[in-house]
């Protein structure tokens, strides 16, 4: 979890309070997992998800990690693999991916 936050982004330091301290319990095949928060630091953020991690699996195709963040509270961290194929080796490096000014539409804000 420390490498979700290991980039800055807007409330990044409330979102690291707040995954230092959670209960997680396993969603889904992939590794999902969702989050039960007991700081009550806030995470003013930008965007529902404020950090992607993603890298290649052993066939190349990428694994997405990705924080979700709901009314100011970490609730999510979704793990997926971009063509929905099985995840055969979580990567080795990972890359971040933090949205800024422009990553997408007004309209779809």
């Amino acid at each position: 979890m420390a490498r979700l936050t290991s980039f800055d982004f807007l409330g990044r330091m409330e979102v690291a309070s707040q995954l230092e301290s959670c209960i997680v319990r396993t969603i889904d095949n992939y590794g999902s997992l969702e989050l039960r928060v007991s700081s009550n630091r806030m995470a003013i953020v930008r965007y529902r998800i404020p950090t992607e991690l993603y890298g290649p699996d052993a066939d190349g195709v990428l694994v997405s990690v990705m924080l979700h963040v709901v009314d100011g509270i970490c609730r999510e961290i979704e793990i997926y693999k971009v063509d929905g194929t099985d995840i055969q080796h979580m990567p080795d490096k990972w890359e971040s991916f933090v949205p800024g000014p422009g990553w997408h539409s007004e309209s779809s804000q």
